[in-house]
């Protein structure tokens, strides 16, 4: 693992095509020989997408916010807010910088701007300019 690297953390999909046997299963992996490994790798993930087909087909996705219909993130900015805390630490500081341009928080960002190179400035205004594009488009 990289030093940089975070734990994993698992997501709501983790826990809900996950088991407690296949977690047994994943943790024994190491103590097997190569083919061994590859076999039982093979089955537990076969296993995760069988519960994860089934998840769909029984509309339990719903406990995930997916096609429920109660609960509609309001946009990119929440989608992003939702991933970081899943990213290194680099990834968190670059997800933060575009969340905040989406939800136009512009007072920190234009000190930050004020920090850069003009080659670095002009670079963000063209990345400010992309954001606003976007959210024009959705």
């Amino acid at each position: 693992m990289n030093y940089e690297e975070q734990p994993l953390k698992l997501t709501d999909l983790d826990y809900l095509t996950g088991d407690h046997h296949l977690q047994m299963m994943k943790a024994a992996l190491p103590y097997m020989n190569v083919p061994q490994q590859r076999i039982f790798s093979t089955v537990i993930k076969i296993q995760e997408l069988r519960r994860t087909m089934s998840l769909f087909r029984d509309e339990q996705v719903a406990a995930m916010g997916i096609g429920s219909g109660e609960h509609v993130p309001a946009g990119p900015a929440d989608m992003l807010d939702a991933i970081k805390p899943y990213g290194n630490t680099y990834e968190q500081e670059l997800i933060s910088l575009l969340s905040n341009l989406l939800r136009g928080i512009s007072t920190p960002m234009e000190q930050m701007k004020n920090l850069l190179s003009p080659e670095q400035q002009s670079r963000m205004d063209t990345m400010q300019f992309m954001v606003q594009a976007m959210q024009q488009n959705s």
